[in-house]
């Protein structure tokens, strides 16, 4: 079964992706929400779909909201708010004030994290469609809402065989008024795809190696 492997060449090239990636999701959430949204560089890194768990196993309880990329270059896409974050951008949309108190996520506060991240997904691949003169068509998300490792466990259950590994590009948010906001995108790649994306770059030769099992 082919991994993925990257050199530093390739993890940087698809570092600089996410940053022009995550730049435009930061722009459409401004305007999304009417305040300026400045975002971190996105910190990169390949890891076994086990290690991924391991990645979020201690964090508090999390919500996730997943969907599918088109068949151009077939992955599934996680993001995963800690509860406080998640509950934060909910309150930023709805115009609400915010209440750290707060455990149970409402129908509204649902399809408004929802469509934060829609819109964070969306102009984050739109860029990358532009760039790479591939059409990534994200699909309807949804939304899981549990301990972390649960999130992710039940995302693995929809994506089946899809993917053995994970990039992930942790991703900081923070807003005019001071607030920060924590994301992990886990992208869930089949290999393949990740052989498109660097194809595109000039950089295929070499991202595969061939595994027994």
């Amino acid at each position: 079964m082919d991994e993925i492997k990257l050199d530093d060449v390739q993890k940087d090239a698809l570092q600089e992706l996410a940053n022009i990636g995550a730049s435009h999701a930061a722009t459409a959430l401004s305007q999304m929400v009417n305040r300026d949204i400045k975002i971190g560089i996105p910190k990169i890194d390949v890891v076994s779909l086990g290690d991924a768990i391991n990645c979020v196993k201690d964090r508090n309880v999390a919500v996730g909201v997943y969907l599918k990329i088109s068949d151009e270059i077939p992955s599934y896409v996680l993001l995963l708010l800690p509860k406080e974050s998640a509950f934060a951008l909910s309150d930023m949309l709805l115009g609400n004030e915010s209440d750290e108190t707060k455990t149970i996520l409402t129908e509204m506060d649902k399809s408004s994290i929802q469509e934060v991240a829609n819109i964070i997904m969306c102009a984050f691949f739109d860029s990358l469609t532009v760039l790479l003169g591939i059409p990534i068509i994200p699909g309807p998300p949804a939304l899981a809402y549990d301990e972390p490792v649960a999130v992710m466990d039940y995302v693995l259950i929809q994506i089946g065989e899809v993917a053995n590994e994970a990039i992930i590009f942790n991703i900081d948010l923070n807003e005019e008024e001071g607030n920060s906001f924590d994301i992990d995108m886990f992208l869930l790649p089949e290999p393949k795809s990740v052989d498109i994306i660097l194809e595109k770059l000039g950089l295929a030769c070499g991202e595969l190696i061939t595994t027994e099992g």
